[in-house]
């Protein structure tokens, strides 16, 4: 049987953070209980994902802010048990947190395959972001990138506004395409598609709208991996259809990130926590 390979995938182990920015691509400050689940239902999440998918390129740990967990080392832990699965694997933090010595050990053993990211949205917001960077770049053959966010240079020029809310506008099939076409999620980085709570989700845009009720959940656009009425060469061949598609029902009200969407500044915090 032909292996089952996926070029990419947010794996998220929280949305909770400890900066709340107001174009959050991943809306972690607009939660009133954000996903934070047990290490146990992680493990589970990350065994049966590899059920499904024999290999993929980029495994990428994703928060909302990672470094917010505790058993964050437990969790790496558990994905290096695929080592030999995935091409890449990825963490990216905000550059507040100070990684331990034992996290350190643990990443050491993904070697050239390590990707670490440290977005770095200036010191009085990413208070450690040198520190961390330096702590990361001890690690032998891993590649660590220091993202700035704040000086004239911003990495991408800043952020962008997906323009998702309650209040977002239906465009036109036709206009949904045309965006599909250049946003750089599906054209230029094989998708954003991030597992969160169990399910796959084509889009983060998509998950999002999904939550406020503006849109119904589609099976070729979310794969929930825990359904047990679905055979997994079904989840197999539906994940697959999504890359020949020529948009994403999320499209219809989405800004998408495009080379010529508004960039803006990044980080800009909306207030305190409750």
């Amino acid at each position: 049987m032909e292996k089952f390979t996926m070029p990419k995938i947010a794996f998220y182990v929280t949305l909770r953070c400890n900066l709340r920015c107001k174009l959050c691509a991943v809306y972690a400050p607009y939660y009133d209980n954000p996903f934070h689940p047990t290490l146990t239902y992680l493990k589970r999440c990350i065994e049966r994902y590899f059920e499904i998918v024999d290999h993929v390129k980029l495994f990428s740990l994703s928060g909302g802010e990672p470094m917010l967990r505790e058993d964050l080392l437990e969790i790496v832990d558990e994905i290096y048990k695929y080592y030999d699965r995935l091409d890449r694997f990825e963490i990216i933090t905000n550059g507040t947190i100070v990684p331990s010595k034992e996290l350190i050990e643990s990443l050491s053993r993904f070697g050239e395959k390590l990707n670490l990211l440290v977005d770095d949205y200036g010191s009085d917001k990413s208070t450690n972001a040198i520190v961390v960077a330096e702590k990361f770049r001890l690690i032998p053959n891993a590649k660590v990138m220091l993202r700035d966010y704040y000086s004239d240079n911003m990495h991408c020029s800043g952020w962008v506004d997906y323009g998702i809310s309650k209040n977002s506008r239906k465009k036109s099939d036709g206009e949904a395409k045309v965006l599909f076409a250049k946003c750089s999620y599906p054209q230029k980085l094989d998708f954003c598609t991030s597992m969160v709570n169990g399910k796959l989700y084509s889009c983060t845009q998509l998950r999002r709208l999904i939550e406020l009720g503006i849109i119904e959940p589609e099976q070729d656009e979310v794969f929930d991996l825990f359904d047990a009425n679905v055979t997994d060469d079904n989840i197999r061949s539906r994940i697959k259809t999504l890359y020949d598609v020529e948009a994403l029902s999320a499209c219809a009200y989405c800004n998408g990130i495009c080379d010529d969407s508004p960039r803006h500044d990044a980080a800009e915090q909306i207030g305190k926590w409750k």
